[in-house]
Parts: C-alpha cells; sequence; structure tokens
C-alpha cells in the first residue's frame, strides 16, 4: 500500500516540475492576450516571509516535538497560482524503549506550487481579507542522524548526504494591511532514495515521513504606488463588478437633436441654435476668424475685426462686394465704348462719391498696366468644399467676358482658407 502511495505522490511530482512553466506559458498566452490589454491585471509585488514551527518524523521511533524555521520567496503566476522557494531548517528527536534515542537535523529547500482556494469573492472589495490555499512541491534535502541512546542493534547513525523529498500541504493566512499577512501551514514530505527509511536511524519500514506545522509572517515588497498585492490578495471580481456597475451607470445613446443643426444634444453644448446657423463640432455657431463674433453676425467673417482694422475701415472704406460688382460693370461699359481702360478710383467704394473719368487722357499701355490693381469679385465656398457656387456664376462670366477681350491680359488668382480645420488640413 505504502509503495502505490509513493508511486501517485511520486508522479504528482514529476508533474509539478513542469508546472511552473506550463503556468508560466499560460500566463503569457492568457494573461497578456486577455488580461494586459484590457489593464485589468495590474502589476504586481513580491512576498517574503520567513517561519518557525514544529517538525515531527514519522518512523520506526516514537516521534517527539521538535523546533525549525526558515524563509521564503513567493511569486503570483495569476490571481489562482503562485510558485513558492523555501529553505528550511529542523531538529527533531525520537525514541523508544526498544530501539533507543536519535537526534536527527534537517536541511532542505523545496519548490512548491501554491492555488487559492478562495479566489472568486463575490464583492466589489479590491482586497480579499482571508486567503486558504493548497500546495504540493519537491525539493532535495540533506539530514544526519545522531544516536544519543542505541538500546537494539537496528539503530544506526547516519551522515549527511543528498536526497530527495516531495509532499503536499494546506495553509491559511490572513491580511493585516497592504504589506503584512499571517499565517498557518501544515505539510508532509516523503523521503526518495536509498535512505528514505532513515530519518529516525532505524530502517526497518518502507519509508519515514517529515511533518511541519509552522506559523508565517509574510511581506510584500515593491513600491504599492505602481504596484498592487500579490494577485493572490486581489480581488479579480472586484474589477469585474466595477467594470459591469459603470456600464449599468452609462447614460443610453440619444440620437435626438433638438435644434436640427446635426450635433446631437448628447454632445451639443447649444441646443438653442437658430435655424440656417453653421455650427462646430460642438454644435457653438461657426467663428472662422476667431474674433468673438459669430459667422452670422460678422460682416466680416474671415477677417478679424479688431479696433485696429476697425479704425482702418473709417480711414480707407473698403468695398464691398456688390461695390465690386457695381464698379466692374461700370468699367466694362466704359472700355466697350471707348474701347480704353478707364483710371481705377474711389468710385462707389464704402458709399463715396464716384471719382471724375480721367482714363481718355491715358495711353493703352498705361491703362493695360492700371488694370492689374482693379478690385476684382471675392469667390466664396462652401465649408470643406471647392466647387464655384451657382450664385458666382456671373461675377466669373464678366471677368471672362473682359479678358476675351484683351488676349494680353492676365490675372492672379489666391485663394485662402478660413479658421475652421487645422493647419496641416488647409494646407492638403
Amino acid at each position: 500500500m505504502f509503495k502505490r502511495v509513493k508511486l501517485v505522490l511520486g508522479t504528482l511530482i514529476v508533474s509539478l516540475l513542469g508546472l511552473p512553466f506550463g503556468l508560466a506559458q499560460s500566463e503569457s498566452l492568457l494573461g497578456t492576450t486577455l488580461w494586459s490589454q484590457s489593464g485589468e491585471t495590474p502589476a504586481h509585488m513580491w512576498e517574503f516571509g520567513v517561519h518557525h514551527g514544529v517538525p515531527l518524523a514519522f518512523g520506526d521511533l516514537k516521534f517527539m516535538p521538535g523546533y525549525g524555521g526558515g524563509f521564503h520567496v513567493r511569486r503570483a503566476l495569476d490571481y489562482v497560482f503562485s510558485v513558492r522557494g523555501e529553505a528550511f531548517l529542523g531538529n527533531m528527536r525520537n525514541k523508544n524503549t526498544y530501539d533507543g534515542q536519535t537526534k536527527t537535523t534537517w536541511n532542505g529547500g523545496t519548490l512548491e506550487i501554491i492555488a487559492s482556494l478562495n479566489s472568486l469573492v463575490w464583492s466589489a472589495r479590491k482586497s480579499k481579507k482571508t486567503n486558504l490555499y493548497g500546495l504540493i512541491g519537491a525539493g532535495l534535502n540533506a539530514f544526519e542522524v545522531e544516536v544519543v541512546n542505541a538500546i537494539s542493534s537496528d539503530i544506526k547513525p547516519k551522515a549527511y548526504n543528498l536526497q530527495s523529498h516531495g509532499g503536499l500541504g494546506l495553509g491559511f493566512s490572513v491580511r493585516i494591511n497592504d504589506r503584512l499577512n499571517v499565517g498557518l501551514e501544515t505539510k508532509a514530505w516523503i523521503l526518495f532514495g536509498h535512505d528514505n527509511d532513515r530519518l529516525d536511524a532505524v530502517e526497518r519500514q518502507e519509508g519515514d515521513v517529515l511533518s511541519y506545522s509552522s506559523l508565517r509572517l509574510n511581506v510584500n515588497l515593491g513600491d504599492k504606488k505602481a504596484k498592487s498585492e500579490p494577485l493572490y490578495w486581489v480581488n479579480p471580481m472586484g474589477v469585474l463588478l466595477r467594470d459591469i456597475t459603470e456600464l449599468k451607470s452609462r447614460p443610453s445613446l440619444d440620437m435626438t437633436d433638438t435644434d436640427q443643426d446635426g450635433v446631437i444634444d448628447l454632445l451639443d453644448q447649444d441646443n438653442n441654435t437658430p435655424p440656417g446657423v453653421q455650427v462646430d463640432t460642438r454644435g457653438l455657431a461657426l467663428d472662422s476668424d476667431g474674433d468673438g463674433i459669430p459667422n452670422q453676425e460678422d460682416p466680416f467673417p474671415f477677417f478679424s475685426s479688431d479696433r485696429a482694422i476697425a479704425e482702418l475701415m473709417r480711414a480707407d472704406p473698403v468695398a464691398t462686394e456688390a461695390d465690386v460688382e457695381r464698379i466692374i460693370q461700370q468699367r466694362l461699359v466704359e472700355y466697350n465704348r471707348t474701347g480704353k481702360v478707364p483710371q481705377p478710383g474711389n468710385e462707389n467704394k464704402g458709399g463715396a462719391d464716384p471719382a471724375p473719368d480721367v482714363s481718355a487722357d491715358r495711353t493703352a499701355a498705361t491703362n493695360k498696366t492700371a488694370l492689374a490693381d482693379w478690385f476684382l469679385p471675392l469667390i466664396h465656398f462652401e465649408i470643406d468644399g471647392f466647387h464655384v457656387r451657382y450664385a458666382d456664376y456671373g461675377s466669373l462670366s464678366s471677368i471672362a467676358k473682359m479678358m476675351q477681350e484683351d488676349q494680353h491680359l492676365r490675372l492672379v488668382v489666391t485663394g485662402f482658407t478660413d479658421k475652421t480645420a487645422s493647419t496641416a488640413y488647409n494646407n492638403s
């Protein structure tokens, strides 16, 4: 029976040796792909702990409580599994009335896989208060047995030599704060190798067992501002429940557009925009030149109307588009009648009185040069468009007729964008 138990436990130990690598790959594949992209698995701290307890050697002799201790380093693989490396030194005493009395000194190190058994806590708490876990481990040891009192010939001393062991355990720890936790743990190891039945110095049964029950003090190492507690203390259900609560509290998508300006009320910062007024993406009336006056109220929507420009306009009136078109029509009539281009002046500009006609005394060369200083009609385009509007066809027709009359005439056309888009977009 004992051989079968050892065979099963040995198989578990061999599987355990590959478990850290499989779990690490699982964390890399699962954790990185599913959790890291969504930001739900935080960077987490390491755990360092010290332990002190009572080792017991179960063998041919009657065991007596001993004392031992050591330290460990533990790292979470995910919210359930973690890996721990542990060192343990212990002293035990065994005796009976038939064989005698022995003293055993144990030195060993064990690699353990720990599984938290209460990882799914259905609450919104960020951290768990307690941690119940099971473990399986394997390691190497060297123990020495000293015979204190020999009665039978079966009791023999044993010198240190290296061999392996493996075992199982259970533990329970309580969180004190985000740095400290304390726990109780018990586990049992069986020995593998030639001296597996000599832990008590008597080789009579099929193998001895070492039991160790301990009290543990654990400290989380790392910057707690940048990292969370080890993941076996983090409540993954809290993250899910907070996300669900946030989703439930989000407003539903409402496509209502009260003022019919093309911006829904959910995003509109002005739900009372007058009909026909151009707006930006926030639903505010468009101000192309950024002077604080909306386009529908700005006489010069594409030019800043600050005080300096206002003063300049009073000193030198600027022609409106209607003035420019009227001037061109008048001069085309004069050009068709005399064959000469009249000298431009301030006639009909900003309401000024027409200037006297002095073009009859100009030579053709002078007239052609003066033509280059004329005001031509302003052509406006729709927002984010480059097609000529039907309303501007008449102005362009007048310019075309003038160019047909004089084949030597050359025009320079300059285009400008407004401020409603970025510089990179306007230059593209």
